[in-house]
C-alpha cells in the first residue's frame, strides 16, 4: 500500500451559554379614582424577553417587566396595582451567531423607590442570559496509509438535531366565592422533556396565586395545571434529549358567575430549544512512521458536550419572626411575589450544589389591628443533588416555586415551606487535538543499536514509549509483557532490534 492518509471532515455543535446582562426597570404605580395608599402589603415583578434580534457578534433585547403592588386604602380595602414596561438592550459577544437562541429572564431584586398616597415607583434588576447553538466546522485525519502508526482517539461532542418553537395555550378553573379579583400571578416550570420523530414533548405546570374579594373579605386561591406541549422539531429522533425555554406569552383571569363563581385563567405559552444527541469522533490524535518523518498540521479543538439535563423537586422551609411593632398574626390570607433567586450553582464530584433565596411577601389579618398586614419572606437555601457531575463542569440551573404552605407557630412566628421545581443543564469543554493534514517528509536513519533503553516519565502511555523507540506498540509490549500503563515513571523499558549487515 502507499501513503494515502484519509481525511474527514465533521461539524461539531455545542450548546452553551453566549452572554448574559443585567437590566434596572423603573415603573410608577397609581391608585386610580382618587383612591389614597395608606399600607403597601406586598409588592412583585415578573420579567420576560418579548423578542431577540441575533446578528453575527450582537443579540438586541425587547422584554418587559409586569409590576404588582397589593395595597391598603383609607377604607381599609386591599387593592391591586398592575404596571407593565417595556425595556431593550443590546448584548455583544464573540459566539452569538444567528438562529434562534433560548432566552432566560428573572428577576434579581424588586425595591421601593419611593411611596406616597397618591403613588409608588418600583424598580427591578433583571438578569437575561443568552443560550445557543456554537458550530465548529473541522478537517481531520481518520487514517495515516501505510507505514504510519496512528494514535486514534474517541471525542464526545454534542451534536443539535433540531431548533424548534412553538406556542400553545392553556385554562385552568377553579370554583370560589369570589366577587372580583384583585390580582393574580402565575409562574410555569418544566417536569419533563421528551424526543420522538420530528417531534419533542414538554410536560410542565402553570401555577397561577389568584387574590380575590369575597362575602368573607379578601381570600386566595392557588391554582396548579399540567399540561402536555408538543412541538414540531424537525430532525428530532427517538431517544435523544431536549432542552426548552418556556415562558408564559400572556394571560387574562375572569370569573363567571353561577351557583359557585369560578375563576377561569387563559395562558398562552411558547417554547424555543434544541433537541441533540451525543456523538463519538473517531480521529487520529497522533502519528509517527518507522521509516519517514511525518510533516504535520494540528489543530486542538475546543467543543461543547451536555453531560445531563434534567429537572427535580426539593423543599425550602424556614421561619420568619416578625419585626418589633408589627401586629400579630391571626390568620394568613395569601403569599405574593413568590420566587426563587438562585446565587450560585456550581458542580463537586458526584453532585450538584444549588445555593439562593426563597422570597415571598404573606398577607396575614390581625385582630390586634383589625387590619391586613404584610412581613417579607427571605429563606436562604443549598440544595444538594446527586448528578453526574465533575468539578469543572458548567451548570445552568432555573426554579419557579410549585406551591408554598405558611402556619402561624407562633402570634409573632411564622413557618415557611416552598415546593420548588429546580431544572438543571450540565455540560462540559471537551477538549482533543486533530491532525488536518499529513505528509512524508525525509528518511528516519534506522537506529545501529542492537538495544535501546528509555527511562519512564510519570504517566507516560503506551503511545509516549513506542514513539520514543519508533516502534510499533505491538513490539513494545511483546518484549516487556510486565509493563502497567499509565507508568509511575523510572521504568527502565527495552528494546532489542534486528540488525542486517
Amino acid at each position: 500500500m502507499s501513503f494515502e492518509p484519509i481525511y474527514e471532515v465533521a461539524v461539531l455543535d455545542g450548546l452553551t451559554k453566549l452572554c448574559s446582562a443585567q437590566v434596572a426597570v423603573e415603573s410608577k404605580l397609581v391608585p386610580t379614582h382618587g383612591e389614597e395608599i395608606t399600607k403597601i402589603l406586598g409588592v412583585s415583578s415578573i420579567a420576560d424577553v418579548v423578542t431577540t434580534e441575533v446578528f453575527a457578534g450582537e443579540a438586541r433585547i425587547k422584554g418587559k417587566v409586569d409590576f404588582k403592588v397589593l395595597y391598603a386604602n383609607t377604607n381599609g380595602e386591599n387593592r391591586c396595582l398592575v404596571s407593565t414596561v417595556e425595556f431593550t438592550d443590546k448584548m455583544v459577544g464573540d459566539e452569538i451567531a444567528g438562529g434562534n437562541p433560548c432566552v432566560n429572564a428573572k428577576v434579581l431584586d424588586t425595591d421601593i423607590v419611593s411611596a406616597s398616597a397618591s403613588e409608588i415607583r418600583l424598580a427591578a434588576v433583571v438578569e437575561v442570559e443568552l443560550f445557543g447553538q456554537v458550530t465548529k466546522r473541522i478537517k481531520y485525519l481518520v487514517k495515516g496509509g501505510d507505514g504510519v502508526h496512528a494514535y486514534e482517539h474517541k471525542a464526545k461532542y454534542t451534536k443539535v438535531l433540531s431548533g424548534f418553537t412553538g406556542n400553545c395555550s392553556i385554562t385552568a378553573e377553579s370554583s370560589v366565592s369570589a366577587k372580583y379579583i384583585e390580582c393574580f400571578e402565575s409562574r410555569i416550570a418544566t417536569t419533563k422533556i421528551t424526543s420522538s420523530t420530528d417531534i419533542v414533548v414538554i410536560e410542565g405546570e402553570v401555577i397561577s396565586d389568584v387574590v380575590y374579594r369575597g362575602e368573607g373579605g379578601i381570600g386566595h386561591v392557588s391554582l396548579s395545571t399540567p399540561f402536555v406541549f408538543e412541538v414540531e422539531a424537525t430532525g428530532a429522533i427517538s431517544g435523544s434529549e431536549a432542552v426548552a425555554t418556556l415562558r408564559i406569552s400572556s394571560s387574562n383571569a375572569n370569573i363567571i358567575e353561577g351557583e359557585e363563581n369560578t375563576v377561569i385563567i387563559n395562558y398562552s405559552i411558547s417554547a424555543i430549544g434544541y433537541a441533540y444527541e451525543n456523538r463519538t469522533l473517531d480521529c487520529v490524535a497522533d502519528a509517527f512512521s518507522v521509516k519517514n518523518e511525518l510533516v504535520k498540521q494540528e489543530e486542538a479543538v475546543s467543543c461543547g458536550l451536555v453531560k445531563t439535563c434534567a429537572c427535580f423537586a426539593d423543599e425550602i422551609d424556614g421561619s420568619v419572626t416578625l419585626e418589633a411593632g408589627l401586629p400579630i398574626v391571626d390568620n394568613i390570607v395569601t403569599p405574593i411575589g413568590s420566587s426563587v433567586i438562585i446565587s450560585s450553582v456550581y458542580a463537586t464530584n458526584g453532585k450538584v450544589v444549588i445555593e439562593g433565596l426563597l422570597r415571598s411577601n404573606v398577607v396575614y389579618f390581625s385582630g390586634e389591628s383589625n387590619s391586613c398586614n404584610s412581613v417579607t419572606v427571605e429563606l436562604p437555601f443549598s440544595v444538594n443533588k446527586p448528578m453526574e457531575a465533575s468539578e469543572n463542569d458548567r451548570v445552568f440551573a432555573t426554579a419557579e416555586v410549585l406551591g408554598i404552605n405558611i402556619k402561624i407557630r407562633r402570634g409573632n412566628e411564622i413557618d415557611v415551606r416552598a415546593d420548588v421545581r429546580f431544572s438543571v443543564c450540565i455540560s462540559e469543554d471537551v477538549k482533543f487535538n486533530i491532525i488536518t493534514d499529513l505528509a512524508l517528509g525525509a528518511e528516519v536513519i534506522a537506529p545501529q543499536s542492537a538495544i535501546s533503553m528509555h527511562i519512564a516519565s510519570k504517566r507516560e502511555t503506551l503511545w509516549d514509549v513506542a514513539k520514543a523507540f519508533c516502534v510499533s506498540p505491538e513490539t513494545v509490549m511483546e518484549q516487556n509483557p510486565e509493563l502497567s500503563f499509565p507508568l509511575v515513571g523510572g521504568e527502565r523499558i527495552i528494546c532489542f532490534r534486528r540488525l542486517t549487515k
